[in-house]
């Protein structure tokens, strides 16, 4: 398990008291921590508004309350962008695929591996039914960021500000209808150990044949400049 910095929240490039709010402690926390990954105050004030956004829209800091591993996946997804990119600004006006990018009605696996740039996490289930740490995390804070996301995922994402579309994975062809070369970056991540997916999908040949149609698709997809952020199936494929 990581060990989070003390309490801080970022006003204008410096630190501030921390606030009153135990919720708002929270988020101050973790942006105090995310921060680390950054040296740039452009990036640190981006981050912090991002995050500050993120609650403002969606009730982040309830939810990280509610479920403990929203922050820890949130750490995850920054910590992917902070080795892929480097700096937070440079990702304003990319335009990225998230694939399985989690939904609104995605359901919690009976455990949830979590690796940040702090430490390892182990989350148990709470619940069988929906879980906000499977709501589209990545795509929100990329949209926050300045970037272009776009969003597939068999689940519900219709209230969703960024683009995406409804789309069953485990068919061959499914993301056939997106143009060649037309991404800056790609992820798919926590596709074959969700309930949804393993329910439909039983036994390994299955999820290897998935696993390599996303490998395809991931290469066909993205630019000759491009880069994949991380990639579930090319970590099954290498086993």
């Amino acid at each position: 398990m990581w060990t989070w910095a003390p309490h801080a929240c970022w006003n204008k490039g410096r630190v501030t008291s921390m606030s009153a709010n135990p919720r708002n402690d929270d988020l101050d926390r973790l942006v105090a921590n995310l921060s680390r990954s950054w040296k740039d105050p452009r990036d640190q004030i981006l981050l912090a508004n991002s995050i500050r956004a993120l609650d403002t829209r969606y009730s982040l800091g309830r939810k990280m309350a509610n479920e403990r591993g929203v922050e820890g996946i949130l750490a995850q997804m920054l910590g992917r962008l902070a080795n892929s990119f480097g700096r937070l600004w440079v990702i304003q006006g990319k335009r990225i695929l998230d694939i399985a990018c989690g939904s609104n009605t995605s359901k919690a696996p009976a455990s949830l591996y979590i690796d940040t740039p702090f430490g390892e996490l182990t989350i148990g289930r709470a619940s069988k039914g929906y879980t906000s740490q499977f709501e589209p995390w990545f795509c929100r804070i990329l949209l926050e960021l300045g970037a272009t996301p776009v969003g597939v995922d068999f689940g519900d994402l219709e209230s969703e500000l960024f683009s995406h579309h409804r789309v069953d994975l485990g068919k061959e062809g499914a993301l056939d209808f997106l143009p060649d070369h037309s991404f800056d970056a790609v992820q798919d991540s926590r596709l074959f150990g969700s309930p949804e997916f393993t329910a439909q999908f039983k036994n390994q040949a299955d999820h290897m044949r998935v696993a390599q149609e996303i490998r395809r698709q991931e290469r066909r997809l993205l630019k000759p400049t491009g880069l994949v952020i991380h990639s579930d199936a090319e970590a099954l494929l290498r086993r």
